[in-house]
């Protein structure tokens, strides 16, 4: 067994409160990744586990006994530590530097047994460090260095591993090489692992468990899905993002909205708005252009989770939305109206029409007098899957006096501006 219980725990800095009553239980065999910004207690909390500090207040069981019970040795059996900084203030080769991680079953003398070169070479294996052993530790790089740290926290045969920042400071590359051996450890040889991370996205596809700690609290605790949400990072990192799903793992994927995109000077804004209709990514470059240049916008409808929708939130753009894979709503639809009728222009994307959007065409057909720019870089023909609707649309709208036709992308401000003024 290797489950953890905190209950209640509070830790201080002299009379600085660090953890406040933090109750949190983990699973025997589970990946945690511990995230929140600087300053929130997650290395606090992890040197609380691995019995480095103590609490003030409340209690860290380990298989239902207080961790202040265990033997510094038993306790070593049970739990290993990789720490964040890994830097070692003496050149010894790789073999020795992992033959420590033996020493809590070794004899006051240190003698070396059958035993314990079977597990080094068993932590050498798992880490794939067998061909730096005859390296002294300060000939290694940072991810040759990492791997090592694992490999004598390994030679411990713990049940738990706890690690600090695992993949700071290393290159992309073995970033991923670091927790696919943890991964590996936890479902191959059964190793609960718990890791303090500032990856959040590193974290989501690996970890099935997130605790993220705000100021000393636990915030929320749950899967990726659960804790890595854009309400509860814009709460407790101050931040704005956007969060869609990683293709490959269906897991969530975070990405920072510029600061240039979070604020504009609305005192600046133009008094001149723009409705787009678009899709598929077709506008994205386009409502960009145009929020830069301070134009008011809206854009709808646009299915939840498309390019263009994914824009429009990042640039904080009025959007009418709808659930993807269905016909617009009679809401929907009524809400576009509403976008149009408050609109000085419409921008019409050279976006594909079936059966799901034909009803924003429709609408354009809609508004006569309003001024309207119809990207046409590619034919409607080639985008009508409709058999014809859509072409017969976009013909009658050709016919509205205000209806200017924009062959070339690398023009459109300057057609927007001729029709601003």
């Amino acid at each position: 067994m290797n489950m953890i219980d905190i209950k209640k725990l509070e830790f201080k800095y002299g009379n600085i409160d660090i953890l406040k009553k933090i109750d949190l239980f983990l699973e025997e065999e589970s990946f945690v990744g511990i995230i929140g910004p600087n300053g929130s207690g997650k290395s606090t909390l992890l040197k609380n586990i691995s019995n480095v500090l103590h609490p003030d207040k409340g209690s860290v069981l380990i298989d239902n006994i207080l961790l202040s019970k265990y033997r510094a040795k038993d306790l070593a059996k049970k739990i290993a530590v990789v720490p964040q900084n890994t830097n070692i203030g003496f050149n010894f080769n790789v073999y020795d530097i992992i033959m420590m991680g033996r020493n809590p079953y070794q004899d006051r003398w240190g003698r070396v047994t059958n035993k314990d070169e079977e597990m080094v070479k068993r932590a050498m294996a798992l880490t794939d460090t067998y061909s730096l052993s005859e390296k002294n530790i300060n000939e290694l790089s940072g991810g040759e260095r990492q791997r090592v740290i694992i490999a004598r926290a390994l030679a411990q045969d713990p049940e738990i591993l706890l690690l600090d920042e695992p993949t700071s400071n290393l290159d992309i590359n073995y970033q991923g090489e670091i927790y696919d051996i943890l991964s590996y450890l936890n479902k191959e040889l059964s190793i609960t692992i718990i890791a303090v991370s500032h990856d959040l996205n590193l974290t989501a596809q690996y970890c099935e468990k997130l605790v993220l700690l705000d100021e000393g609290q636990i915030h929320s605790v749950g899967t990726a899905e659960e804790v890595l949400t854009e309400e509860n990072i814009a709460e407790v990192y101050s931040t704005r993002v956007i969060i869609k799903n990683n293709p490959l793992s269906n897991k969530p994927y975070v990405t920072l909205i510029p600061h240039t995109y979070k604020k504009r000077d609305e005192k600046n804004n133009r008094d001149f708005k723009i409705h787009i209709i678009a899709g598929g990514g077709t506008g994205e470059r386009y409502m960009e252009l145009l929020w830069q240049k301070q134009y008011k916008l809206s854009a709808g409808v646009l299915n939840q989770g498309d390019a263009d929708w994914q824009t429009a939130r990042r640039l904080d753009i009025e959007i009418v939305e709808a659930p993807p894979f269905v016909d617009f709503r009679s809401k929907d639809i009524e809400a576009n109206r509403n976008c149009l009728k408050n609109a000085d222009l419409i921008v019409v994307t050279d976006v594909p029409f079936g059966r799901g959007n034909l009803a924003n065409l429709k609408l354009v057909s809609e508004f006569v007098e309003t001024p309207k720019v119809l990207f046409n870089t590619a034919p409607i023909q080639e985008r009508d899957y409709t058999n014809g609707k859509a072409t017969d649309l976009w013909n009658k709208i050709l016919l509205h006096k205000n209806t200017l036709i924009l062959q070339r992308k690398d023009n459109f401000l300057s057609v927007i501006k001729k029709v601003e003024k």
